[in-house]
């Protein structure tokens, strides 16, 4: 069964650019909602599997209502935990510098594909930084669909495009909370961390 995870920092940390009222919602509405339904949906024989396996397996089976949960489950952990205001968290290790470096030239040019990852999906998803052949990728996925499980992606970092990620603080403006986050609320360590693996 899946463990619901605590928000790792409080509600207000983010504020301004995502609001305390914002961070209530997603996580203790959508996201809890989406462990208790998948936590309904798991078959017993799974029940000791870990999330990332979960979410392999319901992909694998074809159990799209299982995946749908347990996939929005692993995104936005992974979501939570690639936000942060703190300096400490702005600092890109070398072996990461040298990917923007090597794959975008600068982190401007990083940043800008991630924002447009974001505006060019139609409807609800996700934009992702993912590691694919030792290379970084920008790309987006559309609803639960997720890297998670895919042998050729490490998954880096991600932002959520669902609205109920963003319409309290920025209503239907979708280009300007990605550019907030991306320009400001990444939390470059998580990232680091992850390349490491």
């Amino acid at each position: 069964m899946i463990e619901m995870k605590i928000l790792p920092y409080d509600f207000s940390a983010l504020t301004p650019i995502i609001g305390a009222d914002t961070f209530f919602y997603h996580h203790d509405k959508h996201y809890i909602a989406y462990v208790e339904k998948a936590n309904q949906l798991i078959p017993r024989k799974w029940a000791n599997k870990s999330l990332e396996q979960l979410v392999a397996d319901a992909r694998g089976e074809g159990l799209s209502m299982l995946f749908n949960q347990v996939a929005q489950v692993w995104n936005h952990e992974f979501f939570f935990n690639g936000l942060s205001l703190r300096a400490e968290d702005k600092e890109i290790s070398d072996a990461l510098a040298d990917l923007i470096q090597t794959d975008f030239q600068n982190i401007e040019n990083l940043k800008n594909e991630l924002i447009q990852a974001a505006l060019a999906r139609f409807g609800s998803g996700w934009g992702w930084l993912v590691l694919e052949k030792g290379h970084l990728k920008v790309y987006s996925t559309s609803n639960a669909e997720t890297p998670c499980g895919l042998k050729e992606f490490t998954p880096l970092w991600t932002l959520d495009v669902w609205e109920h990620a963003y319409y309290l603080d920025y209503q239907n403006r979708r280009a300007d909370y990605a550019a907030e986050i991306v320009n400001k609320a990444i939390n470059w360590r998580f990232i680091s961390q992850n390349l490491i693996g």
